[in-house]
């Protein structure tokens, strides 16, 4: 229906299962935009490959084949097509696609990577992170997850590591229409929903909420190498990733030690009855310590510029504490509240995470997240609220350390 928000929304919100149902996505990969098609001018000698006859003095002939270890990154995942965020749950969910490339031919599907060059799949060598994509499609990891036993816990777990890196992909991606970034992605939440059966907040889980909000902006860029950005309009609230345009470092869904206890998680979507859509809203209500700092520039440049050091008005400040920032300079020698969340041993001793937090009502005590809390914890007591052990390897928080009900927003 022309011009309807309503109908637009529902369309937008099956295009998961178009995809899902059908027997083979063809993809015009190569290219950039919709001008191009699906076919450019290519020398058929290059799917041959370069086959080598050295000969050697005293030694036997023997013929090589020169492999190209990046040939997948360079002919189906960096290509045009892929750098769209759309195409993610496209290709994730289509059972087969085949990707028309710039120089060859390439398939893919759950069972094999393969290409004009590698017909029956690619060389262990060229294998990577780049490659065997499809097993990130929820849908198939449904089976490895049935599989795993009765214990829902394991398969939960490795559920939501799946999630992780279909968001980590998805947040490489680019969006013509900023107001799609949760739209863009529904087919996949709806597929990994019926999966860990948890409700859906703003692209995180309710069951691993507080681990979940521990998301990362990876260096403070977009996977362009542009610095990151807020979106002007609500898109999501800022505890969100679905805040920024950046690429994602999702929170790991943490076994060990939450700090924090959540009360009430809320989104109010656009449509009402769709809360894996467009939001008008979203909100957490929680408890737990916040401690009050603030954060000094570096005198140097360096090669993180979204990270900076934090000092607390409490304890001695001998641990080392950072925060990331989702924005690049948008903290600049000010205060800032920090939210310990959790708590995770490491081999030399104990990382401390947690949310930067600007206040933004005193009384109402609504706060938003402008970045990442990181301390790390080596020695005893290296802050008076936060206490770490070193024959335990734990860190606890003191009983001065009072807790309060927050308000994210």
């Amino acid at each position: 229906m022309q011009d309807s928000l309503e109908d637009w929304v529902h369309e937008a919100g099956s295009m998961g299962d178009v995809y899902a149902n059908s027997h083979c996505n063809i993809a015009a990969t190569w290219n950039s935009s919709s001008d191009d098609g699906c076919f450019t001018k290519r020398n058929p000698s290059e799917v041959e490959g370069l086959i080598v006859n050295p000969k050697w003095t005293g030694l036997k002939t023997t013929t090589f084949r020169v492999v190209e270890f990046g040939l997948w990154e360079n002919l189906v995942t960096s290509a045009g097509l892929n750098k769209r965020a759309w195409v993610v749950q496209e290709r994730l969910l289509a059972p087969r696609v085949l990707h028309f490339g710039r120089t060859q031919l390439a398939w893919e599907c759950h069972e094999v990577d393969a290409c004009e060059t590698y017909p029956a799949g690619l060389l262990v060598a060229q294998q990577s992170e780049h490659t065997m994509h499809k097993a990130l499609d929820p849908g198939t990891e449904g089976k490895k997850l049935q599989s795993m036993g009765d214990s829902r816990s394991s398969p939960n777990l490795h559920a939501h590591h799946i999630w992780n890196k279909i968001v980590a992909a998805y947040t490489a991606g680019e969006l013509t229409v900023a107001s799609d970034k949760l739209v863009a992605i529904t087919g996949l939440a709806v597929r990994m929903q019926s999966l860990i059966q948890s409700e859906y907040l703003a692209g995180l889980w309710r069951d691993t909420l507080s681990s979940d909000l521990l998301w990362k902006v990876i260096g403070g860029k977009q996977a362009n190498g542009l610095p990151s950005t807020r979106v002007v309009q609500f898109r999501a609230p800022s505890w969100s990733w679905a805040a920024l345009d950046g690429h994602i470092m999702p929170g790991r869904p943490n076994t060990e030690r939450i700090l924090i206890s959540i009360e009430e998680a809320v989104t109010d979507p656009v449509v009402p009855g769709n809360p894996l859509g467009q939001l008008k809203s979203g909100w957490i209500r929680l408890r737990g310590v916040l401690l009050s700092g603030t954060v000094k520039p570096l005198e140097s440049s360096t090669s993180q510029p979204d990270k900076l050091p934090v000092y607390f008005a409490a304890g001695n400040n001998t641990a080392e504490h950072w925060i990331f920032q989702d924005i690049q300079n948008e903290l600049s020698d000010q205060s800032v509240f920090c939210l310990v969340v959790s708590t995770k041993n490491q081999y030399d001793g104990t990382l401390v995470q947690g949310l930067a937090l600007h206040c933004t009502d005193t009384v109402k005590a609504t706060y938003r997240r402008v970045g990442l809390f990181e301390g790390e914890y080596k020695s005893s007591k290296q802050h008076s609220l936060i206490q770490y052990s070193k024959s335990t390897r734990r860190v606890e928080l003191s009983g001065d350390a009072e807790s309060q009900t927050i308000v994210l927003i």
